[in-house]
C-alpha cells in the first residue's frame, strides 16, 4: 500500500499573498497568531523545535522528504493552483522540486481549481484564506484569483506546463499513467472536453493517459476516486466543536458507499481557527492512538479493495491543524502511528475483519446516488448556472455575444426544460437562429424549429449548446461521435461570457 499525503506549497513568500495579507505573510503567519478559544483548545500549535521552515530553501524539502522515507510516506500530493489565463500561485516548491533531482520525495499534483476570494465576497464556491487578517486591496467584489477554464488553447497552455513534472521519474503513476487529483470536478463546465484533450497530448508526448482522480465527486469519467477527509465526512456536522471518534466513525461507515474504485483518505485532526477563529470549526480529541486506529482500518479495507493508494490528510496543513510533521506536543508520534498502521493492518483480529467485511458488504447501501440526491444535484447546477446567468444579464450582457464572437449563428439545443428555454428565450431577441432541438421527448414540443431525438441522425449546425448540464459528460460522449462541430455546455457559454465582466 502506498501512502499519498496531501502537501501545502504555502510555506513562502510570494508578492500576491504580502499585497493581500500584509509584508512577510505565510501560513505561518496565521499559526502563529492562532488563541485558545475554549478550555482544552490545542492551540497554538507550534512545531517541533520551532521549525518555522521556509519552502524555498532545499534542505527544508531534504528534511521533509527524509522523514516521509523513514516513516513510510510513499510521496506527497502537492496543490496546484492554476487559474485563467494561466495565473499561478505557489508554484514554486514543486517547481524547484523538479530542479533537485537528488531529493527523493514522489510526488504528483491535486489540481485546487477554485476562485480564491476574500471572505466578505458574495461569490458562490470560493476558497477564502483568512478572515482574520483584513487588508483593503482596492477590490470591490472581493476577488483575488479567478478560477475559469478557458478555451481550448487555455487547456493546451496548461497541459503543456505540467508535461515536465508527469515526465520526471518521481511523479507518481499508476500503469505508468500519471496521477492528476481534481479537487472540485462538479465545476468544470468543459471537462470532458478538456480531459479528452489533455490524454490526446499525453500521447503525442510520449505519456500514457493521464489518471485522472476526483475528490468527493461522482461525476463520471474519471479513473478513480477519493473523498477528502474530514471536509467530506464532516459535511453534516455543524458545530464549530466536533468530536474526532465522530468523524472517524462516519468515515468508516461510508465505505459501505462505494462500488467504484475508491482510494481511502484518513485525517489527523482539523482545527481552522487559525485561519477563522470562531467562523470556522475543530475536529477535537485527535491523538496518535485513535490516528493509528483508523489508518490501520483504512489501509485494510483499501488492500480488501485491491488499491494502490491510500491518502492522508495532510503532511503539513498547520493552519487547519492537520500535520504528520513533528511538533512540540506529539512530537513523531503521528508519523510513527501511521509507520505501525501500515505493518499491522493485515494483522487486525478476526472479529474486527469480519465487521468491517459486514460494512462493505452490506448491498443496501450501495446506491451511491439515492433519487433525493440526484434531484438535489440537479437543483444545485441549476442554481449555480442561473445565478451567473442573472449576473451577466445584471451588467448588461446576453449569451448572444458568445456566439457572436465565435461565428455560431446557427445553433442547435440540447434539452428544451427549464435551462433550454431560457436560451431559446433569449436568442429569440437576437439575430442567433435555433435550428433544431435535441431532447428524449422528441416532436411533444410545439417550438417553431424540428425537434430530434438523441439517437436520430441530425443536420449540421454550428454548434450543439447542451442545457442539461448536470449530465454534460454523457450527453458529449454520446454526441461527439455523430456531431462533427462544437458541443458545449450552457454553464461553459455562460463561464465565458461572465469572465469579460471582470
Amino acid at each position: 500500500m502506498k501512502v499519498i499525503a496531501l502537501y501545502l506549497p504555502q510555506f513562502h513568500k510570494v508578492p500576491e499573498n504580502e499585497q493581500w495579507w500584509g509584508e512577510g505573510y505565510t501560513e505561518w503567519t496565521a499559526v502563529k497568531k492562532a488563541e485558545k478559544l475554549y478550555d482544552g483548545h490545542y492551540q497554538p500549535r507550534i512545531p517541533l523545535n520551532n521549525n518555522y521552515y521556509d519552502l524555498m530553501q532545499k534542505d527544508t524539502m531534504k528534511w521533509q522528504a527524509y522523514l516521509m522515507n523513514k516513516y513510510d510516506v510513499y510521496g506527497m500530493c502537492f496543490y496546484h493552483y492554476y487559474f485563467e489565463k494561466g495565473k499561478k500561485i505557489l508554484e514554486k516548491p514543486a517547481e524547484n522540486l523538479l530542479k533537485w533531482k537528488d531529493i527523493n520525495m514522489p510526488f504528483c499534483f491535486s489540481w485546487a481549481n477554485e476562485t480564491w476570494a476574500r471572505t466578505w465576497s458574495k461569490i458562490q464556491g470560493k476558497n477564502s484564506w483568512n478572515n482574520l487578517i483584513e487588508r483593503d486591496c482596492g477590490n470591490d467584489d472581493g476577488i483575488l484569483l479567478r478560477q475559469n477554464y478557458g478555451k481550448k488553447e487555455d487547456w493546451e497552455e496548461h497541459f503543456n506546463y505540467l508535461i515536465p513534472f508527469f515526465k520526471d521519474t518521481r511523479y507518481i503513476k499508476i500503469n505508468n499513467r500519471p496521477v492528476f487529483i481534481i479537487y472540485k470536478p462538479d465545476t468544470i463546465p468543459c471537462l470532458p472536453q478538456m480531459m479528452e484533450l489533455w490524454n490526446q497530448l499525453a500521447r503525442e508526448n510520449e505519456i500514457e493517459n493521464i489518471y485522472f482522480v476526483a475528490t468527493n465527486s461522482e461525476k463520471d469519467g474519471f479513473d478513480a476516486y477519493f473523498n477528502q477527509e474530514a471536509n467530506f465526512s464532516a459535511v453534516d456536522f455543524n458545530e464549530f466543536v466536533t468530536d474526532y471518534d465522530m468523524i472517524c466513525a462516519k468515515i468508516i461507515d461510508n465505505a459501505k458507499k462505494y462500488s467504484n474504485k475508491h482510494y481511502y483518505c484518513g485525517f489527523t485532526g482539523y482545527d481552522d481557527s487559525p485561519r477563522r477563529g470562531v467562523s470556522g470549526k475543530v475536529i477535537e480529541n485527535s491523538t496518535p492512538e485513535k490516528f493509528y486506529k483508523l489508518m490501520k482500518r483504512l489501509f485494510y479495507l483499501g488492500d480488501r479493495a485491491g488499491n494502490e493508494l491510500t491518502f492522508v490528510n495532510a503532511w503539513n496543513e498547520w493552519g487547519e491543524g492537520m500535520y504528520l510533521e513533528p511538533d512540540e506536543e506529539y512530537q513523531y508520534n503521528y508519523l510513527e502511528a501511521l509507520k505501525k498502521a501500515q505493518s499491522d493492518f493485515e494483522n487486525i483480529s478476526n472479529e474486527e475483519k469480519q465487521k468491517l467485511n459486514m460494512l462493505v458488504d452490506n448491498k443496501e447501501s450501495n446506491s451511491i446516488m439515492t433519487s433525493d440526491n440526484l434531484r438535489l444535484k440537479k437543483y444545485s447546477y441549476l442554481m449555480r448556472l442561473f445565478n451567473k446567468w442573472l449576473c451577466i444579464k445584471e451588467n448588461g450582457d446576453t449569451l448572444q455575444t458568445y456566439f457572436k464572437e465565435n461565428g455560431y449563428n446557427r445553433i442547435a439545443v440540447y434539452g428544451l426544460g427549464m435551462a433550454g428555454n431560457h436560451l431559446i428565450t433569449e436568442m429569440g431577441k437576437s439575430n442567433i437562429d435555433i435550428i433544431y432541438g435535441i431532447d428524449k421527448q422528441g416532436d411533444k414540443f410545439n417550438f417553431t424549429f424540428p425537434v430530434y431525438t438523441p439517437d436520430a441522425d441530425m443536420p449540421e449546425a454550428d454548434i450543439i449548446v447542451v442545457s442539461v448540464i448536470y449530465d454534460f459528460d454523457n450527453i458529449y460522449i454520446n454526441l461527439k461521435h455523430k456531431f462533427s462541430g462544437p458541443i458545449v455546455s450552457l454553464e461553459e457559454i455562460v463561464d465565458c461570457v461572465g469572465a469579460r465582466e471582470f
